[in-house]
Parts: structure tokens; sequence; C-alpha cells
């Protein structure tokens, strides 16, 4: 009795493996690129959601505040950037001014103590330009121009409406 073994191990498809992987590479590389952002709110995300800026206000709380659509953005920018030392509404009292040597100024005095550059908006671009040496002011330089120029308008905003706030 013979019998007919083939000892020979079948080549593996190779094509079909390359093309198995190839295909994973691009599911897991479009879910992790595009599932994130449908549900965060950067451009990419918006794409999506159609929801509004995320510096948008109700209109009736932009008039009560009397904030021109700039100043409704340095708003946004100021609760990213500023408020954590300077507080929401600018009043110095921001959860990480209890660490620091001097409190901020309050932008909502007419003479706040203690500002060195004062708080009309080409002050206050100087002073996120430059931060202030020997203070724990930093710098912002690296912000766009756009954006320092929305934060000094609503800076010099909230000091020349304090009843406002």
């Amino acid at each position: 009795m013979s019998e007919n073994h083939n000892d020979e191990a079948k080549p593996l498809p190779m094509k079909a493996i390359a093309l198995s992987l190839g295909g994973l590479f691009i599911a897991l590389t479009v879910g992790f690129l595009i599932l994130p952002a449908f549900f965060d709110s950067s451009p990419m995300g918006l794409l999506f959601h159609r929801s509004p800026a995320p510096w948008a206000m109700d209109p009736t709380e932009q008039a009560k505040f009397q904030l021109t659509d700039n100043q409704v953005k340095g708003r946004y920018h100021f609760q990213q950037y500023c408020a954590g030392c300077h507080g929401p509404e600018g009043r110095g009292n921001g959860p990480t001014s209890q660490t620091l040597n001097k409190r901020p100024p309050n932008f909502l005095e007419p003479s706040p103590a203690g500002l060195k550059n004062g708080l009309s908006a080409q002050a206050v671009l100087k002073t996120l330009n430059d931060g202030l040496p020997g203070s724990q002011m930093p710098s912002f330089s690296e912000l766009p121009e756009e954006v320092k120029q929305q934060l000094a308008d609503y800076a010099e905003h909230l000091h020349t409406h304090p009843a406002l706030y």
C-alpha cells in the first residue's frame, strides 16, 4: 500500500495577508483620525456637529455686556488663558492667584494697584507680548496676533465697563 503524502508545506497566501494588514492599518488610521473629531469641538469636529463656535454668545447676553464680536472672542480666550490667575471676570481672584507671590490686578477697579503697563488695548498687547519681567506674568508671544488683539480688546472692555460685571 502506497500512500501519497505531500510533505511540502503550502505557501502562505502573502498577497491576502498583506491586503488584510493594509486594510486594518487604514481602518485604524481613519478610526483614530475621524472618530475623535466627531466628538470634539475642533474645527474638524464642528464639520460633523454644525454647532456654534466655542466663543459664541447668545445675542441677548452679548448685548447685556455690550461686547463687540471681537470682544466676545477675546472673552473666550480670556477664559482659556487668563482666568486661571485673573479670575473669570478679571477681578484678580482666579484659582491660581492663591499660589502667586502677588495677587493679579483687578481689571474692574478704576486704578488697579500694581498695574505696570496700564489697561489700554495697546498696553495689554505689550504685556501679552513681553510678559512682566520680575513678576509671575508670563509672555504670551506665541499666541497668534489676532488672539492677542482680541484678548487686549476684552481686557480694555472689562476696565472701561466695570458696572456690567
